[in-house]
């Protein structure tokens, strides 16, 4: 018993070491964030260094309550000192993408042949790359929106997350390794398995062919309306 209640005080004591670290460096923080960042830090020091046993239990308990209550209202704490907080936009957007209704659905080859003309090919072709387009936007935009700390939060404080911030960091990281975007000669390649330069070039590679393809379409109907 007296084991565990040990492992937990590491774990929350690391847990403030990685609070402290956040909001100091967090640029955006204000004297409030400051202030509870040196709070917890004197804490945290009072906590390991009192070389009296019984009147550093007592700093380990005051130091854990602390940083509990603290992370209790992590969804009010700046950028920085709470999980997710760098993916806030990200998250939002594709919460509305999900949960808009929109009565214009996704068109199938099926009903463009049974509709015809060249408008309906026209919309499929704009659609089909706003997808692609959207499809490489988001998942860019998570990647870089430095992923790897939301990913820190899952391996080193796993046990203090809730099960909503494990799902979604686990499902973001999913997502990103296995979607693969495009066909590398035998190898499907993701996101995540390029650097920030290729990834950068072959977006833009990417984009500015879907681009062309809506262009050349939409010039050859225009072409037509003029003969």
């Amino acid at each position: 018993m007296q084991m565990e209640l040990s492992k937990r005080s590491e774990s929350v004591i690391a847990l403030g070491k990685k609070l402290v670290e956040e909001l100091s460096l967090e640029p955006g923080v204000d004297t409030l964030g400051r202030w509870m960042a040196h709070y917890v830090a004197e804490l945290i020091d009072a906590a390991e260094n009192i070389t009296d046993q019984s009147l550093r239990s007592q700093a380990r308990d005051k130091c854990c309550e602390a940083i509990i209550k603290l992370w209790d209202h992590r969804a009010s704490l700046p950028r920085g000192g709470r999980p997710l907080s760098n993916l806030d936009g990200v998250l939002e957007a594709i919460k509305n993408i999900r949960t808009k209704k929109n009565s214009w659905t996704t068109l199938s080859s099926q009903d463009v042949k049974r509709i015809g003309g060249e408008w309906m090919g026209f919309a499929k072709t704009v659609e089909d790359a706003g997808l692609r387009m959207c499809r490489i936007a988001v998942l860019t935009a998570v990647a870089e929106a430095s992923f790897g700390k939301e990913q820190c939060w899952l391996h080193e404080h796993k046990e203090m997350l809730s099960k909503e911030e494990t799902e979604i960091i686990e499902a973001l990281d999913g997502w990103l390794s296995q979607e693969k975007l495009w066909r590398d000669r035998e190898n499907k390649v993701s996101i995540l398995d390029m650097d920030p330069a290729e990834r950068s070039q072959r977006i833009a590679e990417e984009i500015k062919k879907l681009v062309e393809k809506i262009n050349t379409f939409f010039s050859s109907i225009q072409t037509k309306s003029s003969e």
